[in-house]
């Protein structure tokens, strides 16, 4: 947990904290209406990306699929009150293989991601890319996803 939550929890209490912190992660979503815009928007324009990654004003859009086997990439509780889930990512070019982490705001739409196996999904945020042991690895903060097929 973050010194910032650690402060509020000694504070609120564990619980407040744990409120707090799914307010804040709602807060960042996208309304409906702008997640359509966005998926009509991707659907025109997607075809013609290398690394199936668009942007659509600051936003990233990246198209992913569940893994075809969810088990080996259980959905994990982060120190900072989110939810993490592996996803496959063609883009990628991690020599790890073509994955990212996606931050959710709850534990419902972090398995909803993943609970049809090789569902493709095109995911609306943040994307970042850094270097850890010499290669390159991805997060992706999710503000919204819309469901392919």
């Amino acid at each position: 947990m973050s010194a910032s939550f650690e402060a509020l929890e000694r504070v609120f209490g564990k619980e407040f904290v744990e409120k707090y912190q799914r307010a804040l992660a709602r807060a960042q979503e996208l309304p409906r209406e702008k997640l359509e815009a966005i998926k009509k928007f991707a659907l025109e324009v997607m075809k013609d990306s290398v690394d199936f990654r668009v942007k659509y004003d600051n936003l990233d859009v990246i198209l992913v699929q569940a893994p075809n086997d969810p088990s080996k990439f259980p959905v994990i509780k982060t120190g900072a009150g989110n939810y993490k889930v592996g996803m496959i990512w063609a883009g990628s070019r991690s020599m790890r293989g073509p994955f990212v982490s996606v931050f959710c705001a709850d534990r419902e739409t972090a398995q909803q991601l993943v609970a049809t196996p090789g569902r493709p999904w095109l995911l609306v945020g943040r994307l970042q890319e850094r270097t850890f042991a010499g290669d390159i690895t991805y997060s992706f903060r999710l503000m919204g996803a819309v469901p392919l097929g």
